[in-house]
């Protein structure tokens, strides 16, 4: 609740600097690309040829890179060496988190009037950071240039939009969910390695028939685990039918008894399978990049998405790996998964739209992500590694991208034509004007029952005041 209150007061004083509640959703949709609404106009010559600008020094935010993954300064490189008059400087700072605790560094760079040009930033929590009045509305800039929106796959755009329709991100990634399992392990226990759970009730028996116990934590390996990967609970809610806020963006629906017949499947999963301290424990002892549960045999199935197979190309090409869709709740019900990913957003206050628009264009065509994915390539390959790019969010961008890189590796190169056509089966996150509480509600909500420190029930109940609480208070302070 402190950090919760931390946000307001930072996000309460941009609003008051920058002239109150009148510059909000409303009064963003009259800016166009040099300003407007009591901006400074944008210096940096719209219309003129970007070799051909004054210099200009942009700010773009974003997570630090890996040792083997650094697509983004690879892009901010190649970007540099073509328009060294338009040059971009990178602040290496975690944007893409999500929650509460994940928002504060961009939050409070512009309650202290810092912020960067460009941001990196979980999608989902666009809506809320639209009506905080953070990011700059870009139809005009679509429309000027005649940019074609209708290259991002559809369900993920709602997503780059505030309240108001308006975009406020450009899409840079998607993905969605899949289950993936060990061969060699469903193979030791006498399952077929070629038939995965496709409901829950399969899930159960073959987790609990997967579990090897002994050890020291008196578990060797762990069939499935409610905490790992993306085993998120968002899934099991939303494949029984329930929901986490109401179709207005007004209320919270945690408690809903789809949402707590769900969350109670999970608890008692745990509990079948050695129950929470058991599997915590054994879970502490695990390892990361090469020795991470799944890779090394200790957990035998898991939810991951589409670009987790990045990871296990990287260092595990020779796994005997399956991937599929989702199991879903009961048989004959349709394939459900989800999808999230990122997006670039323009700081509204920068002075520097017209540039930092070229730049976030840029980012997200063909020459921008081969910059940065011939750089992973090479160091992949440096390290003996295989290679394999995630989703971009446009659909026609990804069969280039995927036949370029194709591996030879069938089970690697498979998890891709499963994972494209299963978007059709794919929804996003309840947009809402307070993303970032409604994450942490979910999450503490899995947390809190899985544990059973509470009931499925009082978790979700609890977690709902805490949420609703913060719905109201980002209602109260949005423009009217």
């Amino acid at each position: 609740m402190a950090m919760q209150r931390q946000i307001q007061a930072l996000t309460r004083r941009y609003v008051l600097a920058a002239g109150g509640g009148a510059l909000g959703v409303v009064g963003l949709a009259a800016c166009g690309p040099d300003g407007g609404a009591g901006q400074t106009k944008d210096q940096t010559g719209s219309g003129t040829s970007l070799e051909k600008r004054a210099p200009v020094k942009l700010e773009f935010w974003g997570d630090p890179p890996t040792a083997s993954s650094n697509q983004r300064m690879d892009q901010i490189n190649a970007w540099n060496a073509r328009y060294p008059n338009l040059k971009v400087e990178f602040g290496a700072t975690k944007t893409t988190g999500q929650g509460v605790q994940a928002v504060t560094a961009i939050l409070a760079a512009v309650a202290a009037g810092s912020p960067p040009d460009v941001v990196d930033f979980d999608r989902f929590q666009t809506t809320a950071f639209t009506v905080k009045g953070v990011w700059q509305a870009l139809d005009d800039l679509i429309k000027r240039d005649k940019f074609d929106t209708s290259r991002f796959a559809p369900l993920i755009i709602p997503e780059a939009k505030g309240l108001d329709n308006k975009w406020y991100a450009l899409i840079r990634s998607t993905d969605n969910r899949l289950i993936y399992w060990n061969k060699e392990v469903f193979q030791e226990v006498g399952l077929d390695p070629e038939k995965p759970p496709t409901t829950w009730d399969e899930l159960r028996q073959m987790a609990i028939r997967l579990t090897k116990r002994g050890g020291p934590t008196g578990i060797e390996r762990v069939g499935f685990h409610t905490q790992e990967g993306q085993a998120h609970y968002h899934i099991f809610a939303w494949q029984n039918g329930g929901s986490f806020q109401s179709p207005d963006g007004k209320k919270g629906t945690l408690p809903l008894g789809q949402n707590q017949e769900a969350l109670q499947w999970m608890t008692d999963l745990m509990k079948d399978l050695g129950g929470w301290q058991t599997l915590n424990d054994f879970r502490s002892s695990w390892g990361k990049d090469a020795q991470q549960g799944f890779l090394v045999g200790q957990v035998a199935m898991v939810y991951q998405t589409n670009n987790y197979v990045g990871t296990i190309a990287k260092f595990r090409p020779d796994m005997k790996l399956g991937a599929a869709q989702p199991p879903v709740k009961k048989s004959g019900d349709k394939p459900l998964t989800w999808s999230g990913g990122f997006g670039y957003n323009m700081i509204r206050d920068s002075k520097k739209h017209d540039v930092a628009w070229e730049f976030m264009k840029w980012l997200i065509s063909e020459e921008g992500w081969l910059a940065g994915t011939e750089g992973d390539l090479a160091r992949n390959k440096a390290l003996g590694a295989t290679y394999v790019p995630g989703m971009t969010g446009q659909p026609e961008l990804d069969k280039k991208l995927y036949a370029r890189y194709k591996t030879g590796v069938a089970s690697l190169d498979r998890v891709n034509e499963i994972a494209v056509p299963l978007m059709q089966y794919s929804r996003v996150r309840e947009p809402s004007i307070a993303a970032q509480n409604l994450w942490d509600a979910v999450k503490a909500s899995q947390t809190e029952a899985i544990s059973q420190a509470k009931s499925a029930r009082q978790a979700l109940e609890d977690n709902q005041a805490i949420f609703q609480k913060a719905l109201d208070e980002a209602r109260a302070a949005a423009p009217k």
